[in-house]
């Protein structure tokens, strides 16, 4: 490889980055920045998709890369862009389709999505589906140069607001469930004739990110396929393993710890400040458990970023190659539901009521109501031992009956009377 090929150095790189961040990006004590604007800004200037490659709207870098100038941001204390939907589409579904996509739909889709100009979700859940996301019965059928859908999906993070979806569809029924899938993008404006989105109301009694699909014979370009037909498992794979690193901030999903933690201005359930702050005013700072519980908080605030920065130095490296990011991500998870009920214990009574009529979300007891949505978005807990087990520690995967046989024998045998 020539010089001029060489990626730019970590030290030239970081001069770089250093300057342009502190010229350009909003201080995190000015008021909160538009995320699709800061992603724009950084795309406008070569600092978007940092290890994505150059011809499809990248910067030809490396994670590496990417960490170093995340890092920068957070420590000059600079505002970067966060949230869900720029985490999904550049964290998830970006290098899912710089895998998996041919080189014409890299072209069309990934200048975009790394802009902000179009974000994209995963289409996987079914409502009759459970956690067997091979399970899917939505159908894919081929009519010339076109694909029709038909069927639903649910739990689809921000479809209302989103662009695009990566919808896993049945397209042979007579072959084992794993290999007559296919993966499509699917455009989710109002203008797709056949499309219907509904938005799910949660625990919290808002109306807001969750929502279902209805496919109504939606017709799509065939080069809207994403990868060969009926090898739509491999491709899911991939997003579900860049899912979980994303989910654990590794990966092409890193922003920053501080960046991420807080992706919610202002409230943070369990933060460690507030509940040393809380227990001093309640008078419980001397109680042992309660000094003990927060104590567990500081420990893990610590160790969490520490096995960020090994999963990444390795993935750089490559020594941490496979599903490393579902060890940080079940940490990471877990650790969250431990600090809302750290935050409960602290608070007490005061943590779950409120003085007038309006509900105020931004507390510890409508946290506790959520945050076990984060031990089942990105693959529950219990799938993610699985992970960990099975492709990390080499033990023995689960026996499945359905293995090898047809799809349409598999469902008839659930329908069979016992």
């Amino acid at each position: 490889m020539s010089a001029s090929k060489l990626p730019e150095s970590i030290a030239d790189f970081s001069s770089r980055a250093t300057e342009w961040i502190s010229a350009n990006l909003p201080s995190t004590d000015d008021p909160p920045q538009n995320p699709i604007e800061l992603q724009r800004c950084l795309f406008d200037n070569g600092f978007a998709g940092i290890a994505f490659p150059a011809e499809y709207g990248g910067a030809g870098l490396t994670l590496e890369h990417q960490k170093v100038f995340y890092d920068l941001a957070r420590e000059m204390g600079r505002q970067v862009p966060t949230g869900t939907g720029l985490m999904v589409s550049v964290g998830m579904l970006g290098p899912t389709l710089l895998e998996h996509g041919s080189h014409e739909a890299k072209a069309k889709f990934l200048p975009r999505l790394l802009r902000g100009d179009d974000l994209w979700i995963q289409l996987l859940s079914e409502p009759r589906g459970g956690s067997d996301m091979a399970g899917a019965r939505t159908r894919l059928t081929r009519d010339g140069d076109s694909y029709v859908l038909s069927g639903s999906k649910m739990w689809s993070t921000g479809a209302h607001v989103s662009h695009y979806g990566l919808c896993l569809a049945r397209t042979d029924w007579e072959a084992p469930k794993h290999r007559g899938l296919s993966m499509i993008a699917v455009p989710l404006d109002t203008g797709t004739e056949g499309l219907v989105v509904q938005q799910t109301r949660t625990a919290d009694g808002t109306l807001g990110e969750f929502c279902e699909e209805f496919f109504d014979d939606v017709a799509l370009p065939a080069e809207n396929l994403i990868g060969e037909e009926n090898t739509g498992w491999s491709v899911a794979q991939t997003l579900l393993f860049h899912e979980r690193n994303a989910a654990a901030n590794v990966g092409f999903g890193y922003t920053g710890w501080e960046q991420s933690s807080s992706r919610r201005a202002g409230y943070e359930p369990g933060r460690l400040e507030d509940l040393i702050r809380t227990a001093r005013a309640r008078g419980t700072d001397g109680d042992s458990s309660v000094r003990q519980l927060i104590a567990d908080v500081h420990i893990d605030n610590t160790v969490v970023p520490l096995t960020s920065d090994r999963i990444m130095l390795g993935m750089s490296l490559g020594t941490h190659q496979g599903q490393w990011g579902s060890l940080l991500k079940l940490q990471y998870s877990e650790g969250a539901v431990e600090r809302v009920r750290a935050a409960l214990a602290v608070s007490g009574a005061e943590g779950v009521i409120w003085d007038d009529d309006e509900v105020e979300l931004d507390n510890p007891g409508t946290s506790w109501l959520l945050i076990r949505g984060g031990t089942l978005a990105g693959g529950s807990s219990e799938m993610q031992r699985n992970i960990i087990s099975e492709r990390l520690l080499g033990l023995p995967r689960e026996p499945s009956v359905e293995r090898g046989i047809p799809f349409n024998e598999v469902i008839r045998n659930q329908k069979s009377p016992e």
